[in-house]
């Protein structure tokens, strides 16, 4: 595993190395952005604690606030 990637394990149990695309933090909580190498046009976004662990983001508002971000990441590229 490159420092650029993680690994995420899928619902049957399998293991896919997913690239970072961004990491930042707002709300007091910290957010991974990633893509496979299989899709890059795909983003996958999660929130992740200290150890490492991810979590879904449930609330379309938070998931907005994503998305904004990854646009104006995008546009400053």
């Amino acid at each position: 595993m490159s420092e650029n990637s993680i690994f995420i394990t899928d619902e049957n149990g399998k293991e896919i190395e997913m690239k970072i695309y961004l990491t930042f933090e707002a709300n007091d909580k910290k957010y991974v952005v990633v893509y496979s190498q299989d899709n890059e046009d795909e983003l996958y976004s999660f929130v992740y604690d200290e150890d490492g662990n991810l979590y879904q983001i449930e609330s379309d508002e938070e998931l907005q606030m994503v998305d904004e971000v990854v646009g104006a990441y995008e546009q400053e590229k």
